[in-house]
């Protein structure tokens, strides 16, 4: 590589690495709504003596709800689509030096079987906004748990006031604001020919706030509980844990890397078999997990891509692969892409795919995740290229997500 790219390539990083807050005192903003209520969850107002005290009797049911809502939410946060690995331009070798290749400017978030090109330097700028509204089909703004009695499901007389009050329940209605911000520096090099090697580097923007307010409900659904004559059994009060709280916050920071390397093995064969290439990619556990910045593991993935270029003006293009997570096997996912880009003029190109996630051995939220891919990549001088994308959700009922996921991108080829 040579000293001018060198430096372009350091001063991008540094300007990258520059809004990564200080290190400092780490802020648990992975347990946000876990925590909401303390950790000893909800407790209501005792009863004095010499009546039997219901003040615990929400504790472990509420504990649990609020840990098994926060596991979804944060689980299902993962790690965005960030940009291809496919450049904008590609450069074969004729008569002994590199030579543009006239194609259209390629897809913008799945990949395509040529590579950039011997000791080509491909700088890439990114920024992309995640609001996420829904979890599992339901408003983040308008999500209920609902608390059981510690007794609820035991044998009792229907016909006494205590056994009546075991079908009391405890209603929490929460609103959450979960957003991410995330720029990222992408940067491929031409090894040789026909073998790429690349990194991402993100830096994140995430806000994660809650706010909840509980209440008690009985049998039937009227507010208040189960009433012993006019005194209720179960309530809130001056010494129980209050009906309302609200918890989280905002973190910035560097998330988690990843490596990619492409080989393309088979290229211009003939009309009819597809260009093949093999890219393998490694997500690094550089992001703090409890700062929600990464999430907190190693994952290596291999990706089998078919492409085929006609009329070098249209490219449709199929990615195959299995994702492996190191830690968490439950988190192992078949990936896919079926997509198309297509060259309108020389200097523009417009790319749509279907992207999915599927985890065979799942049981989370987000076991099978599908979007839509729409983009346009714009050639207005020499090696620039602006990029512009959306991902829209296909099944908005799976898994934690955005009504729709904007990326706007500048890339350079030196």
């Amino acid at each position: 590589m040579t000293r001018r790219r060198q430096g372009a390539a350091g001063c991008l990083l540094i300007v990258l690495l520059s809004g990564v807050a200080a290190p400092g005192e780490a802020t648990d903003l992975k347990n946000t709504i876990r925590d909401l209520y303390g950790s000893q969850g909800i407790i209501l107002q005792p009863i004095p003596l010499p009546f039997e005290s219901k003040a615990s009797r929400f504790q472990a049911s509420s504990l649990q709800g609020l840990d098994q809502l926060n596991s979804q939410l944060t689980s299902a946060i993962g790690v965005p689509s960030f940009s291809s690995s496919v450049t904008g331009f590609t450069f074969d070798m004729e008569r002994g030096f590199p030579v543009q290749t006239y194609e259209s400017l390629g897809p913008l978030l799945t990949e395509r079987a040529t590579t950039l090109g011997a000791r080509k330097l491909d700088l890439t700028l990114t920024y992309t906004r995640v609001d996420f509204t829904k979890l599992q089909g339901r408003a983040l703004d308008n999500l209920e748990l609902v608390f059981l009695r510690d007794d609820a499901n035991e044998p009792c007389d229907p016909s006494q006031p205590v056994c009546t009050a075991r079908r009391d329940v405890i209603r929490a209605k929460l609103r959450v604001d979960l957003r991410e911000d995330i720029v990222a520096l992408i940067a491929t090099y031409g090894l040789t020919h026909n073998w790429d090697v690349g990194v991402v580097v993100p830096v994140i923007h995430i806000r994660l706030t809650a706010t909840a307010h509980a209440a008690v409900f009985d049998q039937f659904g009227n507010s208040g509980g189960t009433r012993f004559g006019i005194l209720p059994i179960h309530f809130f009060g001056p010494n129980s844990t209050p009906p309302d709280a609200s918890g989280g916050g905002d973190e910035t920071g560097l998330g988690d890397i990843l490596l990619r390397t492409k080989y393309n093995f088979l290229r211009n064969y003939d009309d009819i078999i597809p260009d093949l290439a093999f890219l393998v990619e490694m997500k690094l556990p550089t992001g703090d997990e409890a700062r929600l910045l990464g999430t907190g593991g190693t994952t290596l993935t291999g990706l089998l891509v078919a492409s085929k270029t006609y009329g070098q003006w249209l490219t449709p293009h199929v990615n195959l692969g299995y994702e492996i997570d190191t830690g968490d096997t439950r988190q192992n996912a078949i990936r896919y892409a079926l997509g198309v880009d297509a060259r309108l003029s020389s200097g523009l190109t417009v790319a749509a795919a279907v992207i999915g996630r599927l985890k065979p051995d799942g049981g989370e939220a987000g076991d099978h995740i599908t979007d839509l891919s729409l983009g346009v990549k714009w050639n207005p001088v020499t090696s620039l290229i602006l990029r512009a994308n959306v991902q829209i959700p296909l099944d908005k009922n799976s898994g934690l997500r955005a009504d729709f996921i904007p990326m706007v991108a500048v890339e350079y080829i030196f």
